[in-house]
Parts: structure tokens; C-alpha cells; sequence
């Protein structure tokens, strides 16, 4: 079993600014001395921060490895500590963007034709749907297909020890677990229903603090109406309440071809199960 490193740093990103604004920009360099980057502003919601001119903003640990150099992000500025800071930064171009918002644009057209009563059950196939993982690529579901991959729901502010956390817990054992019993092809997809925060630093963070191997392990985030969309179509209730987040949980094993093949609701299951229904696809 592998050992959880769940360290002070990512405790510190779970503080929002109450005071960020809204920015956009092209980043041209990324200075890891200093754990920052170097964005030429094109929209802001800050007066200090003028579009047209460059800012350099600290970045997350998670940000500072994904290599945005050359690419059009958006973030929350916030100034605090005596210097500008860049959360919640997402990619807005690169390989796969335009075809994601196609496919995503497709997806909410027929989300929005579903019966409340319908979702994606045992025995059902997939939608298509385009993500961005915790690397900063844009990843579309069918991309994944020709292997099987056992899918679940979390968001890494979840602090109940029997939900999103355990689940975490049994996601990245077994995946070691997959490989021990000779299940190399099986992966692992991880959606988070919290998106306004769980931006691909937060994800790649969270994703080494549970041991998660990047190999075959993703961790998907993306705009928050696309995710809206996801949780209707799997059948995953949210509720805001009190700065948290509510919600029911299903873990699914989906086959090669996109079709479900086991569905598992609650927060409680064992890896077991999941190992034994992929050894028969």
C-alpha cells in the first residue's frame, strides 16, 4: 500500500482570497526560482492589473509543472504577502480546445432533452465529453476507449473521512492493486463536481498526495456547466450548504467500448468488487 503524502502546502490552497478578480492572459515565461509565472494580460477585473501589460504572479506548485508557457490561461489574481498570486488557473487554448467545446456543446443539447428520471445506468453507454486533466490537457472521453476505466466523483476540499477522501484512498490502491493482479490496461478517471476551485494545479496536487501513478490515472476538471451537464447524466445529486458541498456518490466500471459495466452507488465499496467485474470485461 502505498503511503499518503498529504502535505501542509496543499492546506494553505484551500484559502480563497476573498478579494481575487478575475484575469486572463498569455503566459511567457514560467520562473521556477521563484515559483512564478509571467502573463501578458488581455481581460482584467482589477484596476492595478492593466490589460496589455505583464504581471508576474506566484503560482501553485501544481501550476508551476504544468508548463503553460505560450498559453492563454485564466485565473483569480489576488494580492496578498506583499506580491500578486494566480489561483484557480485553468488553459483556455491548446491542443484539443476547440474540439472540446464542440463535443461539450453536443453534450449539454442532449442533457438538456433528458428526462430528470434518466441517467447513465449498468448496462448503458457513455456520453462523449471533453475535460482537461491535471497535466492541463484537454482529454475527451472516447479518447479513453479501448481500455476499460473505473470512473468516480470527488472534489478535494471534501473533509468527511468516509466520503470523497476514502474514495481517493481506495481509487489509488487500487490502482496498484490493477497491476498486481495483471490488470495493466484497466485505468482510472477521477471528475471533480467542484470546478470553481479544482483547477488542473489543485488536481495534479491532490493526485500526488494520494499516490495516484499519472500513467493511467486522470483527474478531470473543466467549465462548470459541463460539469453541471456530467453530474445529470451519471445521476450525482449536489447541494451547497454551509461552504461545502453535499452530494451522493457512484463509482462505475466502464468497459472498452464506453458501456458500463458495473455501477456501485454510495461512498461504500470495496476495490475488491471493482477488481473482480474487470477481470471478466
Amino acid at each position: 500500500m502505498r503511503i499518503l503524502f498529504i502535505t501542509s502546502v496543499f492546506s494553505i490552497l484551500l484559502a480563497l482570497s476573498a478579494d481575487a478578480a478575475a484575469v486572463q492572459g498569455r503566459v511567457l515565461s514560467v520562473l521556477s526560482d521563484t515559483r512564478s509565472i509571467e502573463v501578458e494580460l488581455t481581460e482584467s477585473e482589477d484596476i492595478e492589473l492593466v490589460t496589455g501589460t505583464k504581471q508576474t504572479f506566484r503560482v501553485g506548485a501544481g501550476d508551476l509543472t504544468i508548463g503553460y508557457q505560450g498559453r492563454l490561461i485564466k485565473g483569480n489574481a489576488a494580492y496578498y504577502g506583499k506580491q500578486w498570486h494566480l489561483e484557480q488557473v485553468f488553459p483556455l487554448d491548446g491542443q484539443g480546445a476547440k474540439a472540446a467545446r464542440d463535443v461539450n456543446q453536443q453534450l449539454h443539447q442532449a442533457t438538456a432533452s433528458m428526462s430528470r428520471r434518466k441517467y447513465v445506468k449498468q448496462g448503458d453507454y457513455i456520453p462523449n465529453f471533453a475535460m482537461i486533466d491535471q497535466h492541463g490537457n484537454f482529454l475527451q472521453a472516447r479518447q479513453l476507449q479501448g481500455k476499460p476505466f473505473i470512473l468516480n466523483f470527488i472534489f478535494t476540499r471534501c473533509t468527511v473521512p468516509t466520503m470523497c477522501p476514502a474514495s481517493s484512498t481506495r481509487m489509488s490502491a487500487m490502482q496498484d492493486a490493477a497491476g498486481e493482479v495483471g490488470l495493466d490496461e484497466l485505468q482510472f478517471v477521477t471528475i471533480t463536481f467542484d470546478p470553481a476551485f479544482d483547477s488542473p494545479g489543485i488536481l495534479k496536487q491532490y493526485a500526488a498526495g494520494y499516490g495516484m501513478e499519472p500513467e493511467n490515472f486522470y483527474l478531470l476538471t473543466g467549465e462548470p456547466l459541463v460539469v453541471e451537464d456530467l453530474l445529470r447524466q451519471f445521476g450525482i445529486l449536489t447541494m451547497d450548504e454551509e461552504g461545502t458541498i453535499n452530494h451522493t456518490m457512484a463509482t462505475l466500471l466502464v468497459d472498452a467500448n464506453g458501456r458500463v459495466a458495473y455501477r456501485k452507488e454510495g461512498a461504500t465499496w470495496s476495490t475488491q468488487e471493482f477488481l473482480e467485474a474487470a477481470k471478466k470485461l
